[in-house]
């Protein structure tokens, strides 16, 4: 109906205005009424055109460069418009439509020089272009997205906008479609200093969170996923012409946890919350090198866990969740702990990713440190936030056995992490 009514109001400007130079050549007769009229009526006769000329029957192809992009990397995007009849178009406004997450810039490092301010990390980005196809069937408009930042970004239209010469005639419309730009979060190498102790086999210690003892060959047995390659018997391979690995008297490994602090709360600097996840996903992905039992879990509004398993795609699903998630929910975090506790496994090696810490949390933690081997936790806050009660709060942690890792400013513009466990 609304289209309808604009068609019509937009036509009667046309008549309006050939009605207007008709009856001036009529009225005024001689030479120059009736040039100026046969002057104008080509250009009349194209308000017409373009007034009928169905614009919403053209196809548009929306392509990246990539699908899959890590956090501050640039990323091509190719927009064409197809159609069938050549018409002459003059102008065409090509407007992108980006989804809101992608109105912010990822800096990697630098955008941890201060924490406490999140306005450089937001920045307005406008798509728009004006080409000139005239007789061109296909029509491409290319662009860049710099720093695209972590998330999960969905392309859904494009407004294409024409009309004539003088402006009288202007046509809009919106090409709606679906695209999905997914933004890994930016990863460091994860240095860690490991505390000593033992395994429960054997009174060696070790430094190591997941080692094998590689001295006693047992058997052999078929490569799986996660083998080392020194590991290959590479006379059985030769014999069996499969790829067969050795089984070792292997000790056993310390199992571990991480738990990530996905929620809301009121205060929070958006900023920590990005700090912790691409510190999360940085963690994870140096356990995964390790070929480390790690299993990992979010808390927020959106629980979700990823047990260990030695599946290559477990590492791209943990990646996927962690660029995707947002600091949203209404359970304190705190509340979430002590729900989590009963399923935690006893004996573990436990770790807190988090940008939150209060009492509620404090408690919660000292009560899970009772029940894991050791309890580490990492706490993401920006240095000019920290109060005398968080100094409190870490030292009191401390005194009970729980690691602390302060992840602030000095330590978040570093190329590589460096924390304890």
């Amino acid at each position: 109906m609304r289209q309808a009514f604009s068609l019509a109001a937009k036509g009667a400007v046309v008549v309006l205005l050939f009605a207007a130079l008709f009856s001036y050549a009529m009225f005024q007769g001689g030479f120059v009424s009736w040039f100026l009229f046969y002057a104008f009526l080509p250009f009349l006769l194209y308000m017409i055109g373009v007034l009928f000329y169905p614009i919403q029957k053209w196809k548009v192809q929306h392509q990246l460069s990539k699908r899959y992009a890590l956090g501050g990397e640039t990323v091509e995007v190719e927009v064409t418009l197809r159609r069938r009849f050549p018409f002459p178009i003059y102008y065409c406004v090509i407007e992108e439509y980006l989804p809101p997450s992608l109105k912010k810039v990822d800096e990697h490092l630098d955008k941890y020089k201060d924490m406490t301010k999140a306005e450089p990390f937001y920045e307005q980005r406008n798509i728009k272009k004006v080409v000139f196809p005239w007789f061109s069937r296909r029509i491409t408009y290319r662009y860049e997205l710099p720093k695209v930042p972590r998330g999960a970004h969905t392309f859904k239209a494009v407004r294409v906008k024409t009309g004539d010469f003088f402006g009288f005639v202007k046509k809009e419309q919106v090409y709606k479609h679906t695209n999905e730009l997914l933004v890994f979060p930016y990863v460091r190498p994860v240095k860690m200093k490991d505390r000593v102790y033992s395994f429960e086999q054997g009174t060696s210690p070790s430094f190591k969170l997941n080692e094998k003892n590689t001295n006693i060959v047992t058997g052999v047995r078929e490569y799986m996923p996660g083998d080392r390659f020194a590991w290959v018997d590479w006379k059985t391979t030769a014999k069996k012409n499969e790829m067969m690995t050795k089984e070792f008297e292997q000790e056993k490994s310390v199992e571990m946890l991480m738990i990530l602090n996905t929620g809301f709360h009121q205060g929070m600097d958006i900023l920590s919350f990005e700090g912790a996840v691409e510190f999360t996903a940085s963690l994870v992905k140096e356990f995964d090198q390790q070929s480390s039992p790690l299993s990992f879990m979010t808390l927020g509004e959106d629980r979700r866990h990823f047990p260990f398993h030695q599946d290559p795609a477990r590492q791209q699903q943990i990646q996927g969740h962690l660029a995707r998630v947002r600091p949203v929910g209404q359970l304190s975090f705190a509340s979430q702990l002590e729900r989590e506790r009963p399923s935690v496994p006893s004996g573990v090696l436990l770790m807190v990713v988090s940008h939150q810490l209060d009492r509620d949390v404090q408690a919660a933690l000292m009560k899970l440190a009772k029940k894991s081997k050791r309890l580490v936790f990492f706490y993401v806050r920006p240095h000019e936030r920290l109060t005398f009660q968080d100094h409190q709060l870490i030292k009191q942690l401390k005194s009970r056995g729980i690691v602390v890792n302060l992840l602030s400013e000095e330590q978040m513009t570093q190329k590589e992490f460096e924390v304890n466990t």
